[in-house]
């Protein structure tokens, strides 16, 4: 049997999408009768029917719907080995980067202007993709992850130490509250990251129970985003990274509060960047440049790995 086009299929999957045949022209730019005659075409050459007519509306059938399900994945695979290849037009290079997001918006997209101006030919295309995943079974060429310790199995470099963590406030809110000594704070809006509950008890106390309870009421966003943002428009301080708000310092947005945690020496986890087995020559112009602006960051963790070479595997 000779398999449907993809314009036919392409116009079953937007129409299923929308449930209209008319939002399914307008996006493809085509005409609805267009859309109605390769349906209409494609359940007579399949025997069955895809659609019900519901008024206005056009409602998968059983059939329809698994087999919209079983063919959106392929049509979605394929059109981003199109759009992949026709960005190499012109000989350029595109590196598929899973990254967490707050090390994206925080850190790495501030600095890839830098990059760019060096290899103007290199496209750095970004995806969140916070979780452990197999190179073999991803389209990513590499990944940038926060932990404790590299991905078991994988060909991984350390990048940076996250560093300890700073309360943070916007300079009207700390004008305004006057805060001199870290037992002022348990009478201010404390906000809390939700990923992170346990970031302003560990900055209180290590193991006074009670204090970490008090530390442990406030506010809580979903995003690091969101913290900042609730702390810059006064809505209380935050405890976060000093690395991540850089920026916000700079601008004048946040302060930093001069206030010493009861446990100094703790500080987060670190970021990697982990590979697939071989190292492309455009991911490794990526990584020497990354390095490089790791390096020059007061947190660098390149002491910590002194033992180990620059490229060294770190997989286990």
């Amino acid at each position: 049997m000779r398999l449907p086009s993809l314009t036919a299929l392409q116009m079953l999957e937007r129409a299923a999408r929308f449930e209209s045949f008319t939002r399914a022209a307008e996006e493809l730019k085509v005409t609805e009768s267009a859309v109605s005659r390769q349906i209409q075409a494609l359940e007579d050459r399949l025997g069955v029917s895809l659609f019900q007519r519901i008024s206005k509306r056009v409602v998968l059938t059983p059939d329809g719907d698994r087999y919209v399900r079983e063919i959106r994945n392929e049509l979605q695979a394929i059109e981003r080995a199109t759009k992949y290849i026709a960005s190499r037009a012109g000989g350029m290079e595109v590196i598929e980067l899973a990254v967490v997001p707050t090390f994206a918006t925080q850190w790495l997209i501030p600095r890839l202007p830098l990059f760019k101006e060096r290899h103007p030919r290199i496209i750095v295309n970004m995806h969140s993709r916070p979780e452990i995943f197999h190179f073999l079974d991803s389209p990513f060429d590499a990944a940038i992850y926060f932990g404790e310790a590299p991905w078991s199995g994988h060909e991984s470099i350390p990048l940076l130490s996250e560093g300890p963590s700073v309360p943070a406030c916007s300079p009207a809110f700390q004008f305004a509250a006057e805060i001199r000594a870290p037992e002022e704070l348990l009478r201010k809006p404390l906000l809390h990251l939700a990923s992170r509950p346990d970031a302003w008890p560990d900055w209180f106390s290590p193991d006074d129970e009670s204090l970490r309870r008090k530390a442990s009421i406030g506010p809580r966003y979903e995003l690091f985003s969101m913290v900042t943002r609730a702390a810059i428009g006064g809505l209380g301080v935050a405890v976060v990274p000093e690395m991540m708000i850089h920026d916000e310092i700079a601008r004048g947005l946040l302060m930093a509060l001069p206030l010493r945690s009861a446990a100094p020496g703790t500080s987060g986890g670190s970021y990697f960047l982990a590979h697939r087995p071989r190292l492309e020559g455009k991911v490794e112009l990526f990584v020497d440049w990354l390095w490089e602006q790791c390096a020059g960051d007061a947190k660098c963790i390149r002491s910590n790995f002194s033992s180990m070479g620059k490229k060294d595997s770190l997989a286990t």
